[in-house]
């Protein structure tokens, strides 16, 4: 029932006038913000999980996305950075993700416990509405145009079972949801006043939390803090950015009826049919997103897979109450009834799809990545007065082009993989359970079986050097890092 209720919920989101400006082919984005963007607790935060999106279902268009968080910054930090982090130069676009440490000592109570509280609440909004406006001005005059950025509301939910009785959430901050809801109303007014893309995330994440049926959403969403999302709330986030956007779209689709094949976003040809079973060669425009387990855990509660990631099979005519599997080039990947082919599969999420695996090794590669990126997000937190302020101008350009140059490294080699897969052809057969099938249905396109194990064989040990990679990259900077 929640399942039903948040999917429903999901597409009925209140967002702004004002969308996010669409990604094209080339384009640099800067995500600045506080600790939700910053996410240092966290090797999966949205902006890379926007990232393995991006890769896998559009790797023709080649863009970077860089991420600009700092744990406790304030709009004042984010300006101060611009000129002094190199990180912040050469963008096309800007999302800008502030707001929660901007709320001053008014917002944190009731209006009772200050006898100048309204007014100085509204001197509050006014100057995080100012520090805005300058940043918009700062990104205009390195070239980036006002329609090219976007603000986002709040992302942080607030958990009703935790107000205490001065109406102030519990604990060592005592913010009020009244102090979130005005901070993300002066966001949205601000978009439209200025014409620029606007994110809602403060609505959702409220609705989200509440659809939980009372249940403590310290696990599910939130951190122990109860103020931080966690890595499932950070998947959702990534969700509601590319919903929001307008981007989110299916892998392929193929529906097969009356003998007849056709397909979205994919090439089909040669589909044979016999009692009991079918096949036909198939190539997709993309790749399914690479799932790790961090996407699995977060699916338990927020039905999170079958939103941001599909690959439809639909066949009608199937024995509705028969069980029929799924072959890829031999490899058996799942089992299905006839009934639920007829309404449509998933099989982007599948372990055993091929494309699935060749995603998750541009998944493995967007982890060692986000691991450089967290580490060169903690030079610049400790550049400033969010944290130790020991880091000097000197030593954050040097781990600037450090970073850099491994991080170009990893985005040349992520999409590199990503075309290279999706120019392989494979063959796909549905087999009623109990019938017998030709060889050929098992077959590699143009290859015999044999030639196909073999080819399989040898895919795996790309993906096997992949993430060894990885996790020697990861080692060197663990070295680094400890030296």
């Amino acid at each position: 029932m929640r399942r039903f209720l948040l999917y429903f919920l999901t597409l009925g989101l209140l967002t702004g006038n004002n969308q996010i400006p669409d990604f094209q082919k080339g384009d640099v984005i800067g995500f600045w913000g506080d600790s939700i963007t910053h996410a240092e607790y966290s090797e999966v935060n949205y902006t890379h999980v926007l990232y393995n999106y991006y890769v896998t279902h559009m790797p023709e268009e080649e863009i970077e996305l860089r991420n600009l968080g700092v744990g406790g910054a304030q709009l004042r930090h984010g300006l101060e950075l611009y000129e002094k982090d190199p990180m912040s130069k050469g963008l096309d676009k800007a999302v800008l993700e502030y707001g929660i440490n901007d709320l001053k000592k008014y917002f944190y109570e009731t209006p009772e416990s200050y006898a100048d509280g309204a007014e100085a609440r509204e001197d509050n909004l006014e100057e995080y509405q100012g520090n805005l406006s300058a940043f918009l001005e700062k990104l205009q005059e390195d070239g980036v145009e006002k329609a090219d950025v976007s603000i986002a509301t709040l992302p942080i939910p607030y958990d009703a079972s935790n107000i205490g009785e001065t109406g102030a959430l519990k604990g060592p901050q005592y913010r009020t949801p009244e102090g979130f809801e005005r901070m993300s109303e002066t966001a949205r007014k601000y978009a439209e006043q200025q014409g620029i893309g606007l994110i809602e995330f403060h609505k959702p994440l409220l609705e989200l939390t509440e659809s939980l049926g009372g249940e403590d959403p310290v696990g599910k969403l939130l951190c122990e803090d109860r103020m931080h999302l966690n890595t499932s709330g950070q998947i959702y986030l990534s969700y509601l950015f590319l919903e929001q956007q307008g981007v989110l779209k299916d892998v392929s689709k193929v529906e097969i009826k009356e003998g007849r094949i056709h397909s979205e976003d994919a090439e089909v040809s040669h589909l044979r049919q016999g009692e009991g079973y079918l096949y036909y060669d198939y190539r997709a425009d993309r790749l399914p997103m690479g799932i790790s387990e961090e996407y699995r855990e977060a699916d338990k509660d927020l039905n999170i897979l079958d939103k941001l990631n599909r690959e439809i099979i639909q066949v009608q005519g199937l024995k509705e109450d028969a069980v029929y599997d799924i072959y890829i080039t031999g490899k058996q990947i799942g089992s299905y009834s006839g009934r639920e082919f007829n309404e449509g599969v998933n099989i982007a999420n599948l372990e055993g799809n091929p494309a699935q695996q060749w995603a998750a090794a541009i998944e493995g590669m967007n982890r060692g990545r986000r691991v450089a990126e967290l580490a060169y997000r903690k030079k610049v937190q400790d550049f400033t007065d969010c944290g130790s302020g020991a880091v000097t101008e000197a030593e954050i350009l040097e781990a600037f082009e450090a970073w850099h140059k491994e991080d170009q490294a990893y985005r040349q080699d992520m999409y590199q993989l990503a075309r290279q897969e999706i120019e392989i052809t494979e063959r796909i057969a549905i087999v009623q359970q109990g019938a017998a099938a030709p060889e050929d249905a098992f077959a590699a396109p143009g290859k015999s079986y044999k030639r196909m194990a073999a080819a399989g064989f040898a895919a795996a040990a790309v993906m096997g050097g992949c993430l060894f990679c990885v996790w020697r990259r990861r080692r060197r900077k663990m070295g680094s890092t400890q030296s």
